[in-house]
C-alpha cells in the first residue's frame, strides 16, 4: 500500500506480558483525515495497540511513525502534544467541574500574572463547539450533562489540545440513535478539517455507516485490511472467529423437532406493561421474544421470574398454576434470569468469580452443614471448563473479565442450581463477535440437554439463528408467532416496527 498520505504507520509491532504475546509483529497504518475502524474479538489486541501508540504502553519491538516523526518511546502526555488523543470507553472527565475546566485540564491559558485566564478558557471551549456545530454549554457541569454530551466535551477536549488523530474506542456503546446521528455529523466535520480517527466497535453494521477502512486483529496478529466497501459483515465475522458464513446461515435453516412436553405455560398474562400475552415454551425449546425496545419483551420474563407483579393472566408450571412472590420462589422451581443488565442485576462484581457462579447454589454445596470449599472449586472449574470462562482462576475478580466471560458466568450460576428453565434477557449484548459465538454455542447444547430457554434480543438475526419460534411483542401486546420453518425475517421485522400483522 502506497504510505504516502499515511499520518500515522505502525510497523512490527510486538508487545509481550507475563505469559502473554499480546501483540506479535502487527501492522498498523492510518492516512491523514480518514476514518479507519480497528476491530477484534475481546482479547485480540485492540486495546494493547492503542495502548502502545497512546504511550501509555512501551512496545517491546517495532517502530512508530506519526506525522513524519519516527515517535521514541514516551508518555501519553508527550504523545498529546505530539497531536494523538484517545476517547476511551470509560470517559475521563471530572463530573465535578465544568466542560471548558475539563478541556484544559492539563494546559489552563494563563494571564500575564500567572493566572488561569477563564475569560479564555470558555470562548476557545465555545470556539470549538461551535466549529463542531454543537449547542451545548461551555459553563455547564460534566455531571447535568446526558452522555452524548460527555462524549461530545471529550472530543472538544481532543481538538482543544490540538489533536491530529483520535482514537475513538466503543464510542456509541451506551448512546441513543439522536447522539450517535450526532456524533455521525462531528465525525463527518473533523474528517473534513483532515483529523484522523480510529475508531473502535464490536457492533459491524455501524463501521460501514462510519468508516473508511477496517483492519482486523485476531490473537494479537494482524489478519486483514481493505476498504469499507470490498468489505461484508459476513466477511469480517469470518476473520474474527474462523467460523464461516455457510455455516452460520446453515444454522439459522437447520429445523429442530420441538418436544410435545408442554414445561411452562403462559396464559393472558397483563402487568403493567403488557396485556395478554399467551405462549408454550416446551422441553427443549428456544423461544424467542422480539420488539422494539419498550415493547414489553423485557416485562415479561421479569413476571415470569417473579420480580415484576402481574394483574391478570396465569402461569402454569408443568400443568400447575404457579404465582411466584420473588425470585427467590422462581428459583426454588429451577427457573433462572439472565438480566439485560448483567454488571448491575446479574453479578456482584466485587466478588471472585466464584462466589457469582455459586450464590444462588450454596444450599447444595454443603457436607454436613458447612460449605464444602473442595466440592467448590472443583464444581467451579468444571463450568469454567465447559463454558469457556476466560479468566485466569476462579478466584478473579468478575469485573475483570470481558462482558463475554461474565455472562458465561451468571450462565454458570443457573447451570450449578441445576434450572431447567433459563430467561436470558439480551444474551450478547455490548460482547465482541468471537464471545457471542461462544454464547450461541452454549445455549444449543442447553437445548440439546433438554433445557428450556427463553431469549429476549433486540438482534433479530441472533434469534433466527437460535430460536425454534419467536413471537414478536409491539407496544405491550403480542402482534405475531413464528416457527422456524417459516420465519420471514422482512415480516417479522415489519410487524415489529408497525404493530400490523395483515
Amino acid at each position: 500500500m502506497d504510505g504516502q498520505d499515511n499520518i500515522l504507520e505502525m510497523k512490527g509491532i510486538d508487545k509481550l506480558f507475563p505469559g502473554v504475546k499480546a501483540l506479535d509483529q502487527v501492522d498498523f497504518s492510518a492516512k491523514r483525515g480518514e476514518v479507519h475502524c480497528l476491530i477484534g474479538a475481546n482479547g485480540a489486541g485492540k486495546s494493547t495497540l492503542m495502548k502502545v501508540l497512546s504511550g501509555a504502553y512501551v512496545e517491546d519491538a517495532g517502530t512508530i511513525t506519526f506525522d513524519g516523526k519516527v515517535l521514541k518511546p514516551q508518555g501519553t502526555l508527550e504523545r498529546k502534544k505530539d497531536g494523538i488523543a484517545v476517547i476511551y470507553q470509560e470517559l475521563s472527565l471530572v463530573n465535578e467541574l465544568d466542560v471548558g475546566e475539563n478541556v484544559y485540564i492539563n494546559n489552563y491559558p494563563k494571564t500575564k500574572l500567572g493566572t488561569v485566564d477563564w475569560r479564555t478558557v470558555y470562548k476557545k471551549t465555545r470556539e470549538i463547539a461551535d466549529q463542531l456545530n454543537l449547542n451545548i454549554d461551555v459553563t455547564a457541569k460534566v455531571s447535568s450533562l446526558n452522555i452524548g454530551q460527555r462524549q461530545l466535551t471529550e472530543i472538544i477536549k481532543a481538538l482543544a489540545s490540538e489533536a491530529k488523530l483520535i482514537v475513538m474506542d466503543e464510542p456509541s456503546a451506551t448512546l441513543s440513535k439522536n447522539e450517535f446521528e450526532t456524533l455521525l455529523k462531528v465525525i463527518e466535520d473533523l474528517k473534513a478539517r483532515g483529523i484522523t480517527i480510529i475508531y473502535i466497535s464490536h457492533h459491524l453494521e455501524e463501521l460501514f455507516i462510519v468508516g473508511d477502512r477496517i483492519t482486523v486483529l485476531k490473537d494479537g496478529r494482524f489478519v486483514a485490511c481493505d476498504t469499507c466497501a470490498n468489505l461484508t459483515e459476513d466477511m469480517l465475522v469470518e476473520y474474527m472467529t474462523g467460523v464461516k458464513a455457510e455455516k452460520i446461515q446453515k444454522e439459522e435453516r437447520e429445523v429442530h423437532p420441538v418436544s410435545g412436553e408442554v414445561v411452562l405455560e403462559v396464559n393472558g398474562l397483563c402487568n403493567h406493561k403488557v396485556s395478554n400475552v399467551s405462549f408454550k415454551l416446551h422441553k427443549g425449546e428456544v423461544l424467542g421474544l422480539y420488539g422494539l425496545v419498550g415493547a414489553g419483551r423485557t416485562e415479561i420474563v421479569r413476571s415470569i421470574f417473579g420480580v415484576d407483579p402481574y394483574h391478570a393472566g396465569e402461569i402454569l408450571l408443568h400443568g400447575k398454576a404457579v404465582r411466584f412472590k420473588g425470585s427467590k420462589d422462581a428459583i426454588r422451581h429451577r427457573i433462572g434470569l439472565v438480566p439485560e443488565n448483567r454488571k448491575a442485576q446479574g453479578l456482584v462484581l466485587i466478588l471472585p468469580v466464584w462466589e457469582n457462579m455459586t450464590m444462588v447454589a450454596l444450599s447444595k454445596l454443603r457436607k454436613h452443614g458447612i460449605v464444602d470449599y473442595k466440592t467448590i472449586r472443583k464444581k467451579c472449574d468444571e463450568y469454567k471448563k465447559a463454558l469457556n470462562v476466560k479468566t485466569p482462576s476462579i478466584s478473579t475478580i468478575t469485573q475483570n473479565l470481558s462482558g463475554g466471560n461474565q455472562q458465561k458466568v451468571i450462565l454458570a450460576k443457573w447451570l450449578m442450581q441445576d434450572c431447567e428453565i433459563l430467561l436470558i434477557d439480551e444474551p450478547t449484548q455490548g460482547i465482541d463477535v468471537m464471545a457471542k459465538e461462544e454464547i450461541y454455542r452454549i445455549i444449543r447444547e442447553l437445548s440439546a440437554e433438554g433445557k428450556s430457554i427463553i431469549v429476549v434480543s433486540s438482534e433479530l438475526d441472533e434469534l433466527l439463528r437460535i430460536c425454534d419460534n419467536i413471537h414478536v411483542m409491539y407496544d405491550g401486546k403480542q402482534v405475531m408467532a413464528a416457527s422456524k420453518s417459516n420465519f420471514n425475517p422482512d415480516r417479522i421485522l415489519s410487524v415489529s416496527v408497525t404493530g400490523r400483522n395483515e
